[in-house]
């Protein structure tokens, strides 16, 4: 079989080697182009997007964990904004005469766990409140500089002059 393709190619003018050479290093050429350097590109330009996702995700990641480290540092310290006689139950009390439902006040009783004396924690007791003034005490406890977190949350509309009873529990950590 071998001496038929020899005698074959000898048998061929130097014309048709020349088309016979050139088919062939054609048919090479995209064999190497298409199915070994594209795929090889393809996979490397895909690692190279995946490592640009993984490294935003990476920086993500370090910008989140100085917050926390800065977010403990401030806790240890005491609370983040400042004044180291910062007392629950005074806030409370400012925080109710600034949107003025201080004289609507059932009661407000510190309630002591012994279990976390890390904590301090209010139940307060409001009677008739309007809902824009709830709201109002409300966005003021969550957005706070201290750690301040609601636990308790009772709300009962009052039919005789359509407001609200409220009754909440908050708690601070640090």
């Amino acid at each position: 079989m071998r001496q038929k393709i020899e005698q074959y190619i000898k048998n061929l003018t130097k014309r048709e080697k020349l088309v016979l050479f050139s088919a062939g290093a054609a048919l090479g050429a995209f064999i190497l182009i298409f199915g070994v350097l594209s795929p090889i590109m393809g996979y490397r330009a895909k690692l190279a997007d995946s490592v640009r996702v993984q490294d935003g995700k990476l920086k993500r990641v370090y910008e989140l964990s100085a917050q926390i480290k800065s977010l403990e540092g401030s806790s240890k310290n005491g609370s983040t904004a400042g004044s180291p006689n910062f007392t629950l139950f005074g806030f409370l009390e400012e925080l109710a005469a600034k949107v003025k439902v201080n004289d609507r006040i059932e009661y407000m009783k510190p309630i002591s766990d012994p279990a976390n004396s890390a904590r301090e924690a209010v139940e307060l007791k409001i009677r008739s409140v309007y809902q824009e003034d709830l709201i109002s005490l409300l966005y003021d406890i969550e957005h706070c500089p201290y750690s301040l977190v609601i636990k308790r949350l009772s709300i009962r509309r009052v039919e005789r002059d359509n407001n609200l009873d409220v009754t909440l529990q908050v708690i601070r950590y640090g």
